[in-house]
């Protein structure tokens, strides 16, 4: 057998033992947009997002307010949160501020991740 054959022959093993062996890249989930800002999940998201940033950050006085918007995606096994978060600074002359929190949770479990909490 010619060395231009063998050559060719072995370089089609590697790339037809590649192609069947490589995986293609998976693609992410699309966001959802949030249409009911008043579920009781989106809101217990949103709370957590509130008081985990209120423990960490020692703004013990920070109050959940209300959910603006917010966007879910299927991850992981549970889901990615992006939510708008009306905040309250404490007790009266309280300051409203919004922020966006980015959260990865599975409902029903205590797995749950505050990911990023940050004033708009």
């Amino acid at each position: 057998m010619s060395p231009l054959i063998r050559a060719l022959l072995i370089a089609t093993f590697f790339a037809i033992a590649h192609a069947q062996t490589s995986t293609p890249t998976p693609v992410d989930p699309a966001w959802t947009t949030v249409t009911n800002t008043s579920d009781l999940a989106i809101q217990q998201v949103a709370q957590f997002a509130v008081r985990i940033y209120a423990l960490s950050t020692g703004k013990l006085k920070l109050g959940f307010v209300g959910v603006v918007s917010g966007q879910t995606q299927p991850f992981n096994a549970g889901y990615n949160y992006q939510l708008v978060i009306t905040v309250s600074d404490g007790p009266a002359p309280r300051n409203y501020r919004n922020y966006n929190a980015a959260v990865w949770g599975i409902l029903g479990t205590m797995s749950w991740k505050l990911w990023s909490f940050t004033l708009v």
